[in-house]
């Protein structure tokens, strides 16, 4: 029956990196699925009530002005939540989006349950080895040409993709790959930090920043991130920047850009 199992792909895009700091769900895109048959796919943009950062502009190319006129997602919960009973939850980083829909159901007086789930990052981690654990990279790596967009609904079907290659090419029983939350069950967020940067903190490498400080100009740096700290009301990078020749402290959410140091 393993073949037959019902799925919600879940992907959110969000207004930054934590709802402890007040980020928000910006959009949010569910695949359907029986076994390996897309039943039907949902997407929506949601007003997130607060403005979205640069960093995550820069990478889901979201902006408030096509915020603004979108449903409030108290007006969406129910079309999502509908979609989601009696399914197996699957998301790439689940302690992320599960978060994230844990916190906007709450606002609403909703108690999520999700019962079993699915968690494609975890079990690249566990049994895979990719060059990078980001969704993109590792679709690239197993020939799924992922969409060239970081929007909710086409990274919930490369995530789809993803769960039907591990589900039918790692030799592992299904069950071994679906987690048991119990009820009321909260993650711990994990922090989505960019492939280019997790790279130069493992492996000290200098890398490119585009930086927009709080007045919103934006600066090109070359630093050599050192560590990365959550602080009361944002998530900070530590590195040393050679503009500066000093130890600076970056706000992720206001990296737009980073690339490879130029030789």
């Amino acid at each position: 029956m393993e073949n037959e199992l019902r799925v919600a792909v879940l992907d959110v895009e969000t207004t930054g990196l934590n709802p402890s700091f007040g980020d928000r769900i910006c959009e949010i895109g569910l695949v359907l699925a029986r076994g390996n048959q897309i039943e039907e796919t949902y997407s929506s943009l949601v007003n997130p009530e607060r403005p979205i950062s640069s960093g995550a502009a820069a990478v889901n190319g979201l902006s408030d002005d096509m915020l603004i006129t979108a449903p409030l997602f108290a007006e969406i919960a129910n079309e999502v939540l509908t979609r989601l009973e009696n399914r197996i939850l699957i998301c790439h980083n689940l302690p992320f989006d599960f978060g994230f829909l844990k916190m906007e159901t709450s606002r609403l007086g909703i108690s999520l349950q999700i019962p079993f789930t699915v968690d494609t990052l975890a079990i690249a981690r566990r049994y895979g080895r990719f060059h990078s654990n980001s969704l993109e990279a590792i679709a690239y790596q197993l020939g799924l040409n992922p969409a060239a967009s970081h929007r909710a609904l086409a990274d919930a079907l490369t995530t789809f993709e993803v769960w039907q290659y591990f589900n039918r090419s790692l030799g592992i029983e299904t069950g071994q790959l679906i987690q048991t939350l119990p009820p009321e069950q909260t993650l711990p967020i994990e922090i989505q930090i960019p492939p280019l940067l997790q790279d130069a903190l493992q492996n000290q490498r200098d890398v490119e920043i585009v930086y927009v400080d709080r007045s919103g100009t934006p600066t090109r740096r070359l630093i050599r991130p050192q560590e990365v700290f959550v602080a009361v009301e944002a998530v900070y990078l530590v590195a040393y920047c050679h503009l500066r020749q000093d130890k600076r402290h970056f706000r992720l959410d206001r990296i737009v850009s980073i690339s490879p140091r130029k030789e």
